[in-house]
């Protein structure tokens, strides 16, 4: 070989060479390169499958309790003539009572054409303006501290009122059926007698008093007396305020008609206050020691009714009964 020709040998051999070479750096050949890394991971779905929950049950909504109202009823009939009275046979009229024996005095009455019996008609008995003692037996005689609510008496004049009642306890509002009676205790006032306050316009509570539970909570009646006064439209009149429970304010009513009842309905349990006030054709109140007068009364619907103080209708003899049966929260006569 000549030197040219081992020149180009040479020659090609370094092509060969680097093609080689540069075979490898391009790509050439790479069965042998490492795999590629992994792709990094998709991200995490932000979609979250809704979860179905049942929801509670609705709690019941209790309905609203009817308004508490005051109407007027229908007055019961008089009772058979001859019309029944009460007269009072102890004290006397202006009779003076030592202070250490008032307390025991005994109260006597004479009740004619008016039959009384135990959860039937009978009479209220009443003691300066204090709530009522009902009389079931009229021949028995009272204590003046039964009548005191537990008050003492003390020294100056006292009033004692009484009259027939029927078995709902709507008093009787014929011609006599009311009496009253002043009397002294320990020593007597003349300007006070001499004024006479048994001829003055004047308003007897009577109902409503005490608790109402069960049934005897529906249908409450309102009543009252009046004496030495007419009641007329537009003149004077008895109003009636109620506030308690389920009241906004007060429900209010007025008598101008004597012998007119008013019941209350709807009262909800709880502590309701009644007021009864004389007034005149200007709406005033009229003076007098009785003329306003204020009870507190207890509603109890869940409570069970004492049947042993249940009233039922009276008899012809007692005067008829159209208003319910009510229960008297301390009426019983004493054994």
């Amino acid at each position: 070989m000549n030197h040219r020709a081992h020149r180009f040998f040479l020659a090609a051999s370094f092509v060969t060479s680097l093609a080689s070479t540069l075979g490898i750096a391009c790509g050439g050949g790479n069965d042998n390169l490492p795999p590629p890394p992994p792709p990094p991971p998709a991200p995490a779905s932000t979609i979250t499958t809704p979860v179905t929950t049942t929801p509670p049950p609705a709690t019941p909504t209790k309905p609203n309790a009817p308004p508490v109202t005051l109407t007027q009823g229908t007055a019961s009939p008089d009772p058979a003539v001859p019309l029944p009275t009460v007269k009072f046979l102890a004290p006397m009229r202006d009779q003076l009572i030592p202070v250490d024996k008032a307390s025991d005095f005994a109260v006597k009455l004479d009740v004619k054409n008016w039959q009384t019996a135990k959860g039937s008609s009978h009479v209220h008995l009443i003691l300066d303006n204090k709530p009522y003692k009902a009389l079931y037996d009229t021949k028995a005689p009272v204590k003046l501290s039964e009548l005191t609510a537990g008050e003492s008496l003390g020294e100056g004049m006292h009033m004692l009122v009484a009259f027939p009642s029927r078995a709902n306890h709507e008093s009787v509002k014929t011609k006599d059926a009311l009496v009253m009676v002043p009397f002294w205790v320990g020593k007597k006032d003349p300007a006070a007698a001499k004024a006479d306050a048994t001829k003055k316009a004047m308003l007897v509570y009577s109902r409503p008093k005490g608790e109402y539970n069960g049934e005897m909570a529906n249908h409450v009646l309102v009543d009252f007396q009046v004496a030495n006064v007419a009641l007329a439209e537009g003149k004077t009149h008895a109003h009636v305020s109620v506030t308690g429970p389920g009241i906004e304010g007060s429900v209010e009513g007025k008598v101008e008609k004597v012998g007119t009842p008013l019941y209350l309905d709807n009262l909800q349990n709880g502590s309701y206050t009644v007021k009864v006030e004389l007034m005149d054709g200007a709406n005033k109140s009229i003076e007098g020691a009785w003329n306003s007068t204020t009870r507190t009364i207890k509603i109890d619907h869940d409570a069970p009714m004492d049947m042993s103080m249940s009233m039922p209708s009276s008899g012809p003899d007692g005067g008829a009964s159209t208003g319910p049966t009510i229960k008297d929260a301390g009426a019983a006569p004493k054994k």
